[in-house]
């Protein structure tokens, strides 16, 4: 007989996978329903679940191609990318890519960026928060650490960029926009931080140097390193002033060296 571990492997296996079903099924007790029935039920029931969660996570998405479509999407992803965690906050970050693949999709060539938004939307409403920056202890930082100097950013600090305006697409499709719903997708596209503040979740628009050097210190990068990529892309780029804002709308949240 089969360790219970086993057993739990094999049943999991069978609800994602129907080449595991012919191995699985021979130890299922048979009483007046097949065995392949009974795994149907719990397949079809954990299907549904997580197509929820999807949808959940991304409303937009499923506005956009309508509910066929993306229930349809949605199975298809289930299948290739079973849940890993038992926190279902953490199923669907690589829908995005996903819908990228999937038939028809470059009809809507915006549709993987705008899914890409509402998972970083998703992911910082959930995120830790952090105590803010102490300001007082990185001013007391002798000089000769300054080039060794590294910032942590917020856990809900996403960062994102796109060629499409995604931002002016998401927010049109929200229940509660009271202004025009068209979208120009002349108009160009974004870079964007969206961080959690409070119980609100933030998209703030970045220029091309501030934005390299968030994703420069979310890297890892020192402070000097990640100011020179900025600079390299935008030569007027000031630092102080862009740290100064960082810190005041709470982007970071430590320091190390």
């Amino acid at each position: 007989m089969p360790a219970l571990r086993e057993l739990q492997i094999g049943f999991a296996a069978a609800l994602t996978n129907r080449e595991a079903v012919a191995r699985f099924t021979p130890g299922v007790r048979v009483e007046g329903i097949e065995a392949e029935r009974r795994l149907q039920v719990y397949r079809n029931n954990l299907c549904a679940t997580l197509s929820e969660a999807l949808a959940a996570v991304y409303p937009v998405t499923r506005r956009l191609v309508g509910a066929a479509y993306f229930e349809h999407a949605a199975r298809g992803y289930i299948a290739n990318h079973p849940s890993r965690s038992g926190d279902l906050h953490h199923f669907g970050g690589l829908f995005p890519d996903y819908l990228g693949g999937y038939p028809n999709s470059d009809e809507l060539p915006y549709l993987p960026d705008t899914a890409r938004l509402e998972w970083g939307y998703h992911r910082a409403f959930h995120a830790e928060q952090h105590p803010p920056l102490d300001t007082e202890g990185l001013r007391a930082v002798p000089p000769e650490v300054h080039s060794r100097l590294r910032l942590t950013l917020q856990p809900s600090a996403r960062l994102l960029t796109s060629a499409y305006p995604v931002l002016r697409i998401w927010q049109v499709n929200q229940d509660d926009w009271p202004g025009d719903p068209t979208v120009d997708l002349a108009e160009g596209g974004i870079r964007l931080l969206i961080l959690r503040q409070g119980v609100e979740v933030a998209f703030i628009p970045l220029g091309a140097g501030e934005h390299l050097l968030l994703q420069g210190l979310t890297h890892g990068l020192t402070l000097l390193d990640a100011q020179q990529q900025a600079v390299a892309c935008e030569p007027e780029f000031d630092l102080a002033t862009v740290l100064q804002r960082h810190i005041s709308i709470g982007t970071c949240s430590g320091w190390r060296t």
